[in-house]
C-alpha cells in the first residue's frame, strides 16, 4: 500500500538514524560551511546536500485540455483519479514517455485498459537513456501491450458531443490530424 512504501512514524526515523524536523522551513543554505539553517533556527551540517521540493504536474495548454476526463499524474489523488476512471475500461491515451507516464500507462494496462503512449521526442526516456536503450524499451513497453507513438505532438483533446452529459475526452489529435479515441487522457509530462 501507499502508507507502507511512503509514510514511516518517528520512530522509524530514530532506528535508521535520521534526524527528522518536521514543519522546518529552511531558510538559508550555507555551501562554503555546508550547513543548512531553518525557520526555527536551527542548523544542520551535510556532507552532500539533495534539493528534492517536489513537482507541480504540467497541463499541456492544448484545446480540450480542461475537459472531463483528462487527468495530471503527479501525485496520490492522480493515481486514485486514473484508477477509478480505469474501472469502467476503454482506451487510455498517456502524453510523455519519461518515467511517469511508462509506469502510468502499465499501471492503467494492468487495470485492463487499451492504452498509448504519445512522446515528443525520436525515443522513450531520452534525458536518461541513449537512443539504443530507448528503442529497446520501447519494445519492451510493446511487448507489454502499450502502443507507443514517439515524436508525437499533441494538437487537441476533442470532446464528446455533449448529447450524453457534459462533454468529456473523446479522442486525442495529433498536429499530422492523426486522432485517436480515447476515454482517458493522462498528461505525465
Amino acid at each position: 500500500s501507499f502508507e507502507d512504501i511512503v509514510i514511516h512514524g518517528d520512530g522509524w526515523y530514530v532506528e535508521k538514524g535520521v534526524n527528522l524536523y518536521k514543519g522546518h522551513k529552511v531558510i538559508g543554505v550555507d555551501r562554503e560551511r555546508r550547513t543548512v539553517t531553518s525557520e526555527h533556527g536551527v542548523t544542520v551540517g551535510y556532507d552532500k546536500l539533495i534539493i528534492a521540493t517536489g513537482s507541480l504536474p504540467i497541463v499541456i495548454p492544448v484545446p480540450g485540455h480542461d475537459l472531463a476526463g483528462v487527468l495530471t499524474y503527479r501525485d496520490l489523488d492522480d493515481v486514485n483519479a486514473m484508477l477509478l476512471a480505469a474501472k469502467s475500461g476503454g482506451r487510455a491515451v498517456v502524453i510523455g514517455g519519461g518515467l511517469l507516464g511508462l509506469e502510468a500507462a502499465a499501471g492503467l494496462r494492468e487495470q485492463g485498459m487499451d492504452v498509448t503512449v504519445l512522446h515528443l521526442m525520436p525515443t522513450l526516456m531520452e534525458r536518461q537513456l541513449d537512443p539504443a536503450a530507448g528503442h529497446l524499451l520501447q519494445k519492451a513497453v510493446e511487448a507489454r501491450g502499450i502502443r507507443v507513438i514517439t515524436r508525437a505532438n499533441t494538437h487537441a483533446i476533442i470532446a464528446t458531443d455533449g448529447d450524453a452529459g457534459p462533454p468529456r475526452v473523446k479522442a486525442v489529435q495529433l498536429d499530422d490530424g492523426t486522432e485517436l479515441p480515447s476515454d482517458l487522457v493522462v498528461m505525465a509530462v
